[in-house]
Order: C-alpha cells, then sequence, then structure tokens
C-alpha cells in the first residue's frame, strides 16, 4: 500500500497498477481526488458507502480520518489538497429545518 503521508506536499499524480492500494491520513475534508485514467474503488474513514470512480471525475473527501484507494485496473489519477490549513469548508453543507420545534407544541 503507498502511502503519501511523508510526501504529501510533493506527490499528486498516483499511477496504480490494478489491485494496488494507496491512502492518506488525517482530517483531508476537502481534498479532492480527480481519476485520469481507469476505475478506482475508494472508502473514506466513517462512511457506510464505498465510492467507484471512473475516468474523468471526480471525487470530494467530506469525511475526517483516512481515504483508501485501489485500482480496479490500470489506473492514474491527481490527489488535490484542500488549501485550507484545517482542510474544512469554508461555507459547508446548510443544515434544512423541515420540522418545527416539538417545544412550542403541546403533546396531545
Amino acid at each position: 500500500m503507498l502511502n503519501t503521508k511523508e510526501n504529501l506536499h510533493t506527490l499528486t499524480e498516483i499511477s496504480l497498477a490494478k489491485h494496488k492500494l494507496w491512502s492518506i491520513e488525517g482530517d483531508r475534508r476537502g481534498d479532492v481526488i480527480n481519476c485520469l485514467i481507469g476505475t478506482l474503488w475508494i472508502t473514506q474513514e466513517g462512511d457506510l458507502k464505498d465510492y467507484i470512480l471512473e475516468s474523468y471525475r471526480d471525487f470530494w473527501v467530506t469525511k475526517p480520518g483516512t481515504v483508501v484507494v485501489q485500482a480496479l485496473d490500470d489506473a492514474q489519477f491527481k490527489y488535490n489538497l484542500n488549501d485550507l490549513p484545517s482542510h474544512i469548508e469554508i461555507n459547508p453543507q446548510p443544515i434544512r429545518h423541515s420540522l418545527r420545534s416539538r417545544l412550542n407544541h403541546p403533546l396531545r
């Protein structure tokens, strides 16, 4: 498994042979994986979903923790670092409140 923990600032384009793994640790929210060639399987810590990323598609890291990428066939991708020091989105997704508070309504 390739891990870019030591050379995070220099390695942005990664080539993986079929079935090889690559991972990155830490709070990487906001980073983007751009699949250039091939097909990638992506999973991120704390997310119950797995993702299949095909050529010319992007994946945004949305959870803190380890991100693992596996090549389903020979693949190449770019890993773009979020420029924010804390790696957290400037404008988080809005929270939508659709139900009124139950505190304002007496129980029946």
